[in-house]
Formats: structure tokens, C-alpha cells, sequence
């Protein structure tokens, strides 16, 4: 498996260690991801104007 990373890293004209670091970091931003997941909570507020135009805002609730 590391003899093709090294083929597709040359292939692409980098050095190896960065195809294996960019590999790893994946690897271990899916394992945080796994661990601790986070869902933003989005808030919305509708305001009608004297027109009767609806405006909504978002914003995330901390």
C-alpha cells in the first residue's frame, strides 16, 4: 500500500510524506468526527415589515 501512495505521489509531483500526512490527518479528522460530533443549532427570528414583506434572520445558538 505504501509502494502506490509513493507511485500516485511522484505521479503528482510531491514528495510521498506529504500524500502520507494529508492521508493521516484525514484519517484522524474522521476519528474526532466519530467521537464528537457537532450539529450547529440554528435559531430563526421572522420579522414582517409594514409592507408584509417576511424577513428571516439565522444565527447559529451558542
Amino acid at each position: 500500500m505504501l509502494k502506490s501512495i509513493e507511485y500516485f505521489s511522484y505521479l503528482l509531483g510531491v514528495e510521498p510524506f506529504w500524500t502520507i500526512l494529508i492521508i493521516l490527518l484525514l484519517i484522524l479528522l474522521g476519528l474526532i468526527k466519530s467521537f464528537y460530533p457537532w450539529m450547529p443549532k440554528w435559531k430563526l427570528k421572522e420579522t414582517i415589515e409594514k409592507d408584509g414583506k417576511v424577513t428571516k434572520y439565522y444565527h447559529l445558538d451558542e
